[in-house]
């Protein structure tokens, strides 16, 4: 059965420097039950940083027993019930993104009949987000350092308690718009937490620099794109930590005032001729009606009524979505941006078919 995997928070760094700080210290439970801790040198890990991309969050996940699967933040998404078209994009990519998913499986002995495999990363470019070193491209996926291995069936309510992360060992099809983070360039420090004010220095000074000219914007031809700052990541004692170090010029300018756009006729007209042409043919229309009518009412027509109309238009932008992916992707389209449309026709279709055959 397939179920939410959490990816977990994204921490500051003084969060991280208490939490490892503690765990250094810990050393165990008194005869109360009273954690124990003692005065100890506190260690010196070593830290990726990868610059942190403007977009949202999201996962591939997969099991053998229950197939492949899309996440936003915080949900099972679906090209029918979406978050900025990722979950569209990744089914029609699913032999990409599982070519990916056997890598990680077989490079770290992960057995898919009884582990699930979780791919995260950020969704960005298009219009996810403003002012991000990505801005200007074309929507894309950047795999994080870590992918997440769970036990099918936890063995608590903590699922967390019973999953590892592994490193995703920068793999990536970039000819299919699935980038690495390890794969641009990123920074390698060592935190001493006894003095971690040193290293803040050093991060504050690297976050300056990506600002004005963000890594990855210049890998895709945009120069000025800001930097929005780094993700750092650490291992201690089996344990994975992550914290963000931002800096405050991707946020400028980003105020709630709106403002007209100006109309794409391209995109406009290749909405219309799919919808026209593709989407709302009249055998798909009339065959989710009669859909309707065998599966709620026994095949009686005289029992539809208007109250059907919103399964009726669900079950089209359902078949839609189902049968004509591939035409989508052509078209440069996700179903957001249609779906508006094929309900309009599809409901004109309705009405005028339930006034036909009640009379």
């Amino acid at each position: 059965m397939k179920r939410f995997i959490n990816f977990g928070s994204i921490k500051q760094m003084r969060d991280v420097i208490r939490d490892i700080s503690h765990q250094a210290r810990y050393q165990g439970l008194d005869e109360n039950g009273e954690p124990i801790y003692k005065e100890v040198k506190l260690p010196v890990v070593r830290a990726i940083g990868t610059e942190k991309i403007h977009g949202t969050n999201a996962a591939v996940c997969y099991s053998n027993p229950d197939g492949f699967w899309v996440q936003s933040r915080k949900n099972i998404i679906t090209p029918e019930k979406d978050n900025a078209g990722c979950a569209f994009d990744a089914y029609s990519k699913e032999n990409i993104w599982m070519s990916i998913i056997n890598y990680i499986a077989m490079e770290h002995g992960v057995d898919l009949d009884t582990h699930i495999v979780s791919v995260f990363y950020e969704w960005s470019g298009g219009n996810i987000q403003k002012n991000s070193c990505v801005s200007g491209c074309d929507k894309m996926a950047f795999i994080f350092q870590y992918a997440k291995i769970s036990p099918i069936q936890p063995q608590s309510n903590e699922e967390d308690e019973s999953s590892i992360w592994v490193e995703t060992k920068g793999v990536d099809v970039t000819e299919k718009g699935i980038y690495n983070v390890m794969n641009f360039p990123h920074l390698e420090i060592e935190i001493d937490f006894e003095n971690p004010h040193e290293i803040q220095q050093y991060i504050k000074q690297k976050i300056d620099e990506i600002e004005e000219c963000s890594p990855i914007g210049k890998y895709f031809g945009f120069d000025s794109n800001i930097g929005e700052g780094f993700v750092f990541t650490l291992e201690y004692k089996g344990n994975i930590y992550r914290f963000k170090a931002k800096g405050e010029k991707h946020s400028e300018g980003s105020g709630k005032v709106k403002k007209f756009k100006e109309v794409d006729i391209e995109l406009e007209n290749k909405k219309i001729e799919f919808v026209n042409n593709i989407a709302c043919q009249e055998f798909r229309l009339d065959q989710m009606f009669t859909e309707i009518q065998n599966s709620k009412y026994n095949g009686d027509v005289m029992q539809i009524s208007n109250k059907d109309i919103g399964d009726y238009l669900r079950l089209v932008i359902k078949d839609v979505i189902k049968e004509h992916t591939e035409d989508l992707v052509k078209a440069d389209l996700e179903p957001k941006m249609v779906n508006g449309m094929i309900s309009k026709v599809a409901k004109i279709y309705f009405m005028e078919r339930l006034d036909k055959d009640q009379l």
